[in-house]
């Protein structure tokens, strides 16, 4: 059975860094409690929201410049640990 209504769109996508959810204190606290986590000295709000779209490597690596290049794996699995943890609040 057709649709009553014509189909006026084939596509609608979302934007969602920031248009339906502002993402960016989830990250900084994340991002915070990862280093903290790995012995490193928690970075600034600021510090941590500077690196907010960089690969994640690259990101947790200099929002923590204490944290030795051996200790980044763990770094970066505590950052997905605390990420998941928090996704929905």
């Amino acid at each position: 059975m057709p649709s009553p209504r014509p189909r006026r769109f084939d596509l609608i996508a979302f934007d969602w860094d920031g248009t339906l959810f502002d993402s960016t204190q989830l990250i900084v606290r994340c991002i915070q409690r990862a280093v903290v986590d790995v012995g490193g000295a928690m970075p600034t709000e600021q510090a941590a929201a500077y690196v907010i779209g960089m690969s994640l490597a690259q990101a947790l690596a200099r929002a923590a410049p204490d944290v030795p290049p051996e200790r980044h794996q763990e770094l970066g699995a505590r950052y997905r640990f605390h990420y998941l943890q928090h996704q929905d609040d």
